[in-house]
């Protein structure tokens, strides 16, 4: 052992600084997402269903109008949200998604 109470045969800790974990993966590249914005199509049909939907006639298939309405949002949400997906450039191309907290590097 060295006189600092070290290994001397172990190597200093890397600078997480020098190495990128994301190197090399797809990115966007700055290119536009816009398909993300259908994620607003069940925030709608939820959020609209009291002002439009609250109403107990007329009945669909013997369902109330408003719970019939809260059926077909919750049928149509995921149908929405896998087209987003689809239409995702970051999702078609396997593209990494870096949050803020991978900018920063361990501290």
């Amino acid at each position: 052992m060295s006189p600092t109470g070290e290994a001397a045969d172990r190597s200093p800790e890397p600078d997480p600084r020098e190495a990128d974990p994301l190197e090399g993966l797809p990115t966007l590249g700055g290119q536009a997402r816009r398909s993300l914005w259908m994620l607003l199509v069940p925030v709608v049909l939820y959020g609209a269903a009291p002002f439009v939907a609250n109403r107990i006639e007329p009945r669909i298939l013997g369902v109330p109008f408003l719970q019939a309405w809260v059926i077909a949002a919750t049928v149509i949400s995921p149908v929405a949200i896998w087209l987003v997906a689809r239409f995702d450039p970051a999702y078609r191309t396997g593209a990494v998604e870096p949050v803020p907290a991978d900018e920063g590097g361990a501290r």
